[in-house]
């Protein structure tokens, strides 16, 4: 039932940080030329890298240490004196050397811009620490709250700023005002906490740390820095149209963000404690994972057409191939836990690294030969051979015993629904056919949850009647 109450609590928190962004995007698309959002694009890649760099991994090494230390509070404190020390470094070294570095890139965005996302990145990174501690210690509602409180200021302060006309301008400083406001309130809030001792890492720490900060940088170089290959090939405004696409992809991940969250914080005590159960919940996550998809697939034509301009219409034709690349995702993310485990996690560094020089070096020169048709086509095997590595590798190191049968009926009905979206994609309204494939997926692809996970969903459902009962009587 806890667990239950905590990913609700997620849901609700992810989708005021990160949904109400897909809530922003119809405004933003219509405020913003298509080459400014192509412009906005490029400072969300810039974004993505340098969060990687602020956080340097302290918030998994705290899930990693926090279990098998004296004190969770002190392998707290020592990451939060950590990541404010890296955050401000980071931002000294970013305002000095800003000016020097934009001048020798041809599609930088404006120097100002820059400046105020450093400032929304060290807030952030800063807040990656209280957020994963929040998540550790069952204190979801701390999470809930703050999430809640810093989506709703930007997405207030984002849309001000855009009916005054400021336009991408106003977006940078509506996220620097929000993230630096929750920072404060944050550090104020709970000051108690922050103070007192602090674990000393040692060498095995920071190398996992330095581990973790180059697999998620290779990682970046697997999903994200597509970004950078599009803009400098075929320009900003195709890259608006590629990354217009990609935000339904990241739909998916935002969906099932509150599982993520609350797995990854909890899978390394699962294992210790009762790896059956924790092999169990991995392949739930999967299943869940590509559920999720098949949604998007059957929904993806209607909210496209909804949310953005119609000259954002030729992005509906990539939206399958980043479903599927998102479901090869689930697998790699999900059935890698020995990677992670075993070895310091070099081995994740490993695989990420490998796929993503395969990704960037594949990917350009696919991209000057059949433009973003060659690219997909990287991307989906770079996918999958990443997935394929992890779980080899994890296997090996830590042998989990995964009901894989449940997991064939998911990926039937995924195929079936990719391949009538497939056939379908080029008419405006779906045929009977199609509508009556995808209802039938969606009660398969429930039947198949229900049926596979019984145990855990039945387990739910009593511990929430029960304790709904005992509140009415």
């Amino acid at each position: 039932m806890k667990s239950a109450k905590e990913m609700l609590l997620y849901v609700v928190a992810i989708f005021m940080l990160k949904g109400l962004s897909f809530i922003m995007l119809p405004m933003v698309t219509r405020f913003l030329t298509q080459a400014e959002y192509g412009q906005l694009n490029v400072l969300v890649s810039m974004a993505a890298v340098l969060s990687l760099l602020m956080t340097f991994g302290l918030g998994e090494a705290l899930f990693r240490f926090a279990h098998t230390s004296r004190s969770t509070d002190e392998v707290m404190r020592q990451c939060l004196f950590l990541s404010t020390l890296i955050c401000c470094v980071m931002l000294l070294l970013g305002q000095l050397l800003l000016t020097p570095i934009l001048d020798i890139v041809s599609f930088a965005p404006a120097p100002t811009d820059v400046r105020l996302l450093l400032i929304t990145l060290t807030a952030g990174g800063i807040l990656t620490v209280p957020y994963c501690y929040f998540r550790l210690t069952h204190n979801a509602t701390a999470f809930a709250i703050f999430s809640i409180a810093q989506g709703a200021l930007q997405t207030c302060l984002s849309v001000c700023f855009l009916l005054l006309g400021f336009g991408i301008r106003g977006l940078m400083y509506s996220g620097a005002i929000s993230a630096v406001i929750i920072l404060v309130a944050v550090l104020i809030h709970y000051r108690a906490t922050w103070f007192g001792p602090k674990m000393a890492f040692n060498r095995t720490h920071y190398q996992y740390c330095v581990f973790i900060l180059l697999s998620s940088l290779c990682l970046y170089g697997f999903n994200g820095a597509e970004n950078w290959l599009v803009v400098a090939a075929l320009g900003a405004e195709q890259l608006a149209l590629f990354f217009a696409a990609a935000q339904f992809g990241l739909m998916v991940s935002v969906a099932f963000e509150p599982f993520r969250m609350w797995w990854y914080a909890k899978r390394f005590q699962y294992q210790e404690n009762d790896s059956e159960k924790g092999a169990q919940y991995a392949l739930f996550g999967v299943q869940l994972g590509m559920f999720l998809t098949v949604l998007m697939l059957i929904v993806a034509p209607t909210l496209l057409a909804v949310l953005l301009p119609a000259h954002f219409a030729p992005s509906l034709s990539y939206i399958p191939w980043f479903c599927l690349i998102m479901v090869a995702r689930f697998h790699a993310e999900l059935l890698n836990l020995g990677c992670y485990l075993k070895k310091s996690a070099s081995l994740a560094l490993f695989v990420n690294g490998t796929t993503a020089v395969y990704l960037l070096v594949a990917g350009y020169i696919a991209l000057a030969h059949w433009e973003l048709n060659g690219l997909f086509a990287v991307m989906i095997s770079a996918a999958f051979i990443r997935a394929i590595l992890f779980f080899t590798i994890s296997q090996y190191l830590l042998p989990l015993a995964y009901p894989f049968r449940q997991l064939a009926w998911s990926w039937l009905i995924f195929l079936v629904v990719l391949g009538q979206t497939l056939v379908f994609e080029s008419q405006s309204v779906l045929p009977l056919m199609a509508v009556f494939i995808n209802l039938v997926a969606i009660v398969l692809n429930l039947i198949v949850l229900s049926v596979g996970h019984q145990p855990f969903i039945k387990q739910c459902y009593q511990r929430i009647a029960g304790q709904v009962r005992g509140k009415l009587a």
